[in-house]
């Protein structure tokens, strides 16, 4: 295991060039989406990405559905349209992956492997040399999403050539700052947020700001991929974004889109941030120094739990 202080091990790239989508899923069509991604993919490949990622269920078609609702559980459509992750989307983009030598992490309906009827909100991240792994979103909106998805039970981080890379899903990364501040502590010098933000009032100005603060307060570069258009009845608001910290400031936007179907490149400097964690090395704070601290406001959740659980 790395020092969790580090952000730049000599095994790691010192430089990560990296794009994310603003993606419009074909509806109701994986196959015609899949293709779509790959194209995508390519096209993120000659910009010189080493990394690539899509917005949440982004291979799927994503929206209110009134057969999951009247049943309060994934309809006969959605397992169908479902996969393990093992499974023929991940084999299409390992093969592109190895190809062109690059990372892709998109989201998809992956279905659990033991119980054909349960279904993840996911999402996959394929490296050159095959799938990597999932991560099932652990935080879901409720009941749209409950209604159709089981909960995650892990909070992974994912060890890579590029570096360790966290993973959270919209609503995940959102109101629940717990998730980016464990994956940290774990070790990711990049948060990946591929998400499906609708078209609110200052939906973009909302996803700017929430990944500049995750970014900031810890220590990271965050990157988030959302969904634009229409599929179904659902209205997509775009501006993914990719960001970091900044002092004396706070934040900086390094690339963000506009509300059309786009691919934004950047490259982060890993050099400069760990200037900065020579300057603020909180992780080895709350794991050294600060550990009483750390410890205490593990005990205060294991107590809030214990007391929601009598």
């Amino acid at each position: 295991m790395h020092p969790l202080n580090k952000v730049d091990d000599a095994a790691w790239p010192s430089l990560l060039t990296v794009g994310c989508a603003n993606f419009l899923s074909v509806q109701r069509d994986k196959r015609a989406t899949l293709e779509k991604l790959l194209t995508v993919v390519r096209d993120a490949a000659r910009q010189g990405c080493d990394l690539v990622v899509f917005p949440e269920l982004a291979l799927n078609s994503w929206g209110e559905c009134a057969d999951c609702a009247a049943r309060s559980r994934p309809c006969d459509w959605h397992l169908a349209d479902a996969e393990l992750a093992h499974g023929p989307t991940s084999d299409a983009v390992a093969r592109v992956a190895r190809e062109l030598d690059i990372h892709v992490i998109y989201g998809f309906e992956e279905q659990d492997e033991d119980d054909a009827s349960v279904l993840y909100n996911a999402a996959a991240i394929v490296t050159p040399d095959g799938l990597l792994g999932t991560y099932r979103k652990v935080h879901l909106g409720i009941p749209l999403e409950t209604n159709r998805f089981t909960p995650g039970d892990a909070i992974p981080v994912f060890e890579t050539r590029l570096g360790p890379i966290g993973i959270s899903i919209c609503y995940d990364f959102y109101n629940n700052p717990e998730l980016a501040r464990i994956l940290c502590l774990k070790g990711a010098r990049l948060l990946v947020n591929p998400t499906g933000r609708g078209d609110l009032p200052r939906a973009e100005q909302n996803l700017r700001h929430m990944t500049l603060v995750r970014a900031q307060e810890n220590l990271v570069y965050a990157a988030s991929a959302n969904r634009v258009g229409v599929t179904g009845d659902a209205t997509w608001s775009g501006g993914s974004i990719i960001g970091g910290p900044a002092f004396p400031g706070f934040g900086k936007v390094l690339a963000q889109a506009g509300r059309g179907e786009e691919l934004i490149v950047t490259t982060l400097n890993f050099e400069q941030l760990a200037a900065w964690y020579d300057w603020l090395p909180w992780r080895e704070w709350r794991l050294g120094a600060q550990l009483p601290a750390t410890r205490l406001i593990a005990e205060e959740y294991a107590a809030i739990v214990a007391k929601a659980e009598r």
